[in-house]
């Protein structure tokens, strides 16, 4: 009988953002960034913060620390987030001290991963006349008191949409 995994405390405090609660132990990922994009992140206790966020083709955005970032401009040897759209990152946890304890922190690696760590998984193509585009329409109107690329973030892991379609749906998580 297989056991159930446990869920961090943490999981529950943020779930919209990858932390290192969601890695296993001795874990490392491999994750393409999508974009860059500054913005307002709700941590504990309904803190609001300004912040970077890498969002990425598969997975949960990332919220990016000043080391992350010199990490990524090391990897991939450009200072520009521009220059990081479309290029792969090594992600993985290390303890760290900080704020007067050891707390579990995600690290992107400087060196970038090599093209065989990359595994491309096919999506199915989100089309906009049928059960599947009506399903995400529904999941973001109920996502409005999110940012639109939070809240994108699920379906554009699970299909590949157009930039047309994403405009559009974007339209209607507005409304």
């Amino acid at each position: 009988m297989s056991e159930k995994k446990k869920r961090h405390y943490k999981s529950m405090t943020n779930p919209d953002y990858l932390g290192s609660w969601d890695f296993d132990k001795g874990e490392s990922r491999v994750l393409v960034i999508n974009s860059i994009k500054k913005g307002e992140v709700i941590g504990e206790g309904g803190k609001k913060d300004e912040c970077v966020v890498a969002y990425f083709t598969t997975g949960l955005p990332m919220v990016l620390n000043v080391t992350n970032m010199k990490a990524i401009t090391v990897a991939h040897g450009s200072p520009y987030i521009e220059d990081w759209v479309g290029k792969s990152i090594s992600v993985h946890v290390e303890q760290v001290r900080a704020f007067g304890d050891i707390w579990d922190a995600l690290r992107v690696s400087t060196e970038a991963p090599v093209k065989s760590d990359l595994k491309p998984k096919s999506k199915p193509i989100l089309k906009k006349d049928s059960e599947e585009y009506d399903k995400v329409v529904s999941f973001l109107k109920g996502q409005k008191d999110k940012d639109f690329e939070v809240a994108f973030s699920g379906p554009n892991n699970k299909y590949k949409i157009s930039a047309t379609l994403r405009a559009q749906l974007e339209n209607e998580h507005k409304l």
